[in-house]
């Protein structure tokens, strides 16, 4: 799936996953890394697109799957069709990203962070695969955590991040 790092944030609402990920974003940033996002919509539904009575707008109303639009250094991709995981993963190679972080898609199974807000939240853990580290909320016990984890706290921010930066550094090497 491309040459890019590629880092899952998963965890159930409201557990951190975007602040995370602009957490994530800040590190990479300051480290000279070319980063970029990819999320899911998990709250039912098709998005709502903004331009409906834009050029790009009636191009999609008229019978266009997907429309693009440019202006200056931004490129905005609406398309209007079902797509798989892998092909939206591959949407971004071409963008020669050094790190893409995926929010949500709990079902696909890459490289991940898992957050945990409650304890019942321990069943999303023991369900995923390829987990590179657990956060966990306060209310959250530690002793449910299987121990083939590392686990820290929410308020280990340094830690977790540091932690993520070096497994970075080991898989572009």
């Amino acid at each position: 799936m491309g040459s890019s790092i590629k880092i899952q944030i998963v965890g159930y609402k409201n557990s951190g996953k975007t602040t995370l990920i602009a957490d994530l974003l800040q590190a990479a940033a300051a480290d000279g890394l070319r980063a970029g996002t990819l999320k899911h919509h998990g709250h039912g539904g098709k998005i709502a697109f903004q331009d409906e009575n834009s050029d790009t707008g009636i191009h999609r109303s008229s019978g266009a799957i997907v429309s693009g639009v440019q202006g200056e250094d931004t490129f905005q991709l609406c398309l209007d069709q079902p797509v798989s995981f892998s092909g939206l993963v591959r949407l971004y190679e071409p963008l020669e990203l050094d790190l893409l972080l995926i929010e949500g898609f709990k079902e696909e199974q890459l490289p991940r962070v898992v957050l945990l807000k409650h304890d019942g939240d321990v069943q999303l853990l023991l369900s995923s695969t390829h987990v590179l580290l657990v956060i966990i909320w306060p209310s959250v016990s530690a002793e449910l955590i299987p121990r083939v984890y590392p686990v820290y706290r929410l308020n280990e921010k340094e830690q977790y991040i540091d932690f993520l930066k070096d497994w970075m550094k080991g898989m572009s090497t």
